[in-house]
């Protein structure tokens, strides 16, 4: 199968929905399919971690010319309209054959996709990734009321063009549904995975070491985007409360994003910036590794659509305790691997306190983390997606026969 995957967001970006084309992508090729990825270009400032990995798989992407998003100065927006894009676009997109065009966020390489595809005469589908009515905050201009509405219209329409649309989890299908999308477009759950495999060899005891955080020291993790909607201030209160009976514990903050400065001075305007430590990407052993460093994986984010970095905690073999809210209720649902709680402070808080002080407990949890990890890997999830593909082509093959 030839694949086109619309990413109006890619690397050198690091986000849920990047996560989600690269680990798909890969495989894809694995199982023989054919992918290229079309995305914006992006300076060369904007050249963060920068791999062997990320180099060789540049060669799969077709990058068009872009422009500054203002409302959010870390993405960029592909300009299809100039004339270096549109010769592209001719001789590398249209000129070619697709069997599936696959988009993931309704910018202007989502809705150039749909064109695309129209053309083409293949089926399109969307993976709808992003809960964009919790995001309308940063575009400051716009009343929030307004913003909500907008985002529910634009994602109600956008997806309605498409021939199937997959949501990461049962909560992002039932907001779709919200919206008033048509009754007869099929909406599917398939969440992205992990690559289990890239755990093999994590190894916490090194990351300690290269950071200089002893042995005894009780670890709770952070890890994702540095963003307003992450909830990570929530943290700060835990770890406040917890320090009066734990006063050996950090946490570690992984990630970037637009909220830096301001999560910074929620942990100083709680009297624990002492105790956290900032970080920021990572090179992928030092990623593994700080997973397999923690004691704890804790997470607060009432926004995530699919829990990506609680099933890779758990990989790592390190216990979770997470709000249960989204993509995370649905990993947690099990009771696997660690605790869910309520989006309440003292429940999340007596949960981290539980997992430290029960032993038993702890161990149980630790022991479940890996093997339900699997139940979760990429792989799994990229075979039940390419039948989701074949669903794709015979609905817009019986569209065309009507």
């Amino acid at each position: 199968m030839r694949i086109l995957m619309a990413a109006d967001t890619y690397r050198p970006r690091v986000n849920g929905v990047v996560t989600s084309i690269d680990t798909f992508s890969y495989e894809y090729r694995k199982l023989g399919h054919e992918v290229i990825i079309v995305a914006p270009s992006y300076p060369s400032s904007q050249k963060d971690v920068k791999s062997e990995l990320d180099k060789e798989n540049e060669k799969f992407v077709i990058r068009l010319p872009s422009r500054y998003v203002w409302f959010d100065p870390e993405d960029r927006w592909a300009r299809t309209h100039t004339g270096e894009a549109r010769k592209i676009i001719q001789e590398k997109i249209l000129s070619q054959k697709f069997d599936i065009i696959h988009s993931h966020v309704p910018g202007p390489l989502g809705n150039a996709a749909i064109s695309w595809a129209n053309k083409m005469g293949c089926p399109g589908v969307n993976t709808y990734h992003t809960l964009f009515e919790q995001y309308v905050h940063y575009i400051k201009i716009i009343p929030r009321k307004i913003g909500t509405w907008l985002a529910r219209i634009i994602s109600r329409d956008f997806c309605n063009k498409h021939d199937l649309i997959i949501c990461p989890s049962t909560q992002m299908k039932e907001a779709l549904i919200s919206y008033g999308v048509r009754k007869d477009l099929p909406i599917e759950v398939n969440p992205t995975g992990i690559k289990i495999e890239k755990f093999a060899n994590c190894n916490g005891d090194d990351f300690r070491k290269k950071y200089n955080i002893p042995k005894d020291t009780i670890l709770l993790l952070f890890m994702g985007r540095i963003g307003f909607e992450k909830n990570i201030p929530f943290l700060f209160k835990m770890l406040k409360r917890v320090l009066k009976e734990k006063p050996n514990t950090k946490l570690i903050v992984a990630g970037k994003g637009p909220a830096e400065a301001s999560v910074q001075q929620a942990a100083r305007d709680e009297g624990v910036f002492d105790n956290v430590i900032f970080l920021g990407y990572f090179e992928p052993q030092d990623w593994v590794n700080c997973y397999a460093a923690a004691d704890l994986f804790t997470f607060a984010s009432v926004t995530e659509t699919q829990g990506l970095v609680v099933t890779e905690a758990m990989a790592a073999r390190t216990p979770v305790v997470a709000v249960a809210q989204m993509g995370v209720a649905e990993v947690m649902a099990a009771g696997k691997g660690g605790i869910a709680t309520k989006h309440d402070i003292d429940e999340f808080t007596n949960a981290v306190l539980k997992m430290l002080n029960d032993k038993k407990l702890y161990n149980q949890k630790k022991a479940e983390t890996y093997d339900y990890a699997k139940e979760w890997s990429s792989t799994a999830m990229a075979i039940k997606q390419l039948k989701l593909y074949e669903k794709a082509i015979e609905i817009h093959k019986s569209k065309n026969v009507r």
